[in-house]
């Protein structure tokens, strides 16, 4: 015997069909699709920025748009211009909110501690700490930039760029032990490295001067 489905559950099914299609539609492919075109938008007007605070303003408003895919990869790819930013100035003030403006955009993306770019945007984080190390000689970006370094590390104990990262920063703490360490897995691993010998000595030599 036949068995027929109640009209009204049927409705009801239907329309818990079409909601879930709407829903997906509109999550999975119109928000990423209007978060990636915004973005696309604001990196054509970039001839017509003068200034950081009208490159925050505008980047704000993709990176502030609302997409469950996307966000990483634009929060990355707009670091990497704020550390081609911080390169160019040699204004503090201006380091200063550059580098705000990134941790503030990262800091969801750092806190849930995972993903397949994950180590990279440590990476960028502590690169761009100790450019603007170098840049002002202010020790505040010193700890932010060691500490996504060693996340890095302990993340990939091989990873070059954290090594060598760690190298440029116990050198800034003339730190001789923890420099010796660095040096030493780095020549274990890439015993030709003869560029890091170098500088290790000159950094022995300089620490040794200023101790007489």
């Amino acid at each position: 015997r036949a068995v027929f489905m109640n009209p009204t559950l049927k409705k009801i099914i239907s329309f818990a069909a079409a909601a879930a299609i709407l829903w997906v539609a509109y999550y999975g492919s119109y928000l990423p699709f209007r978060k990636s075109r915004a973005y696309i938008n604001t990196l054509n007007s970039m001839g017509s920025i003068n200034s950081f605070a009208e490159f925050k303003e505008r980047f704000s408003v993709p990176l502030n748009m609302p997409s469950p895919i996307g966000q990483e990869e634009i929060v990355r790819n707009t670091a990497n211009m704020v550390v081609n930013f911080i390169q160019q100035t040699n204004d503090p003030s201006g380091i200063d909110d550059a580098i705000n403006f990134v941790e503030t955009n990262f800091r969801p993306i750092i806190d849930r501690g995972r993903g397949m770019s994950f180590t990279q945007n440590l990476y960028i984080l502590g690169a761009m700490h100790e450019l603007a190390l170098v840049k002002t000689k202010d020790l505040k970006y010193l700890a932010p930039s060691k500490n996504y370094y060693l996340k890095g590390r302990e993340l990939g104990q091989k990873r070059p760029q954290f090594l060598f990262g760690l190298f440029d920063i116990y050198r800034a703490e003339n730190n001789v032990e923890k420099t010796q360490e660095v040096v030493n897995q780095i020549l274990a691993q890439w015993p030709a490295e003869e560029r890091i010998k170098g500088a290790f000595q000159e950094f022995l030599d300089r620490v040794l001067t200023n101790q007489k």
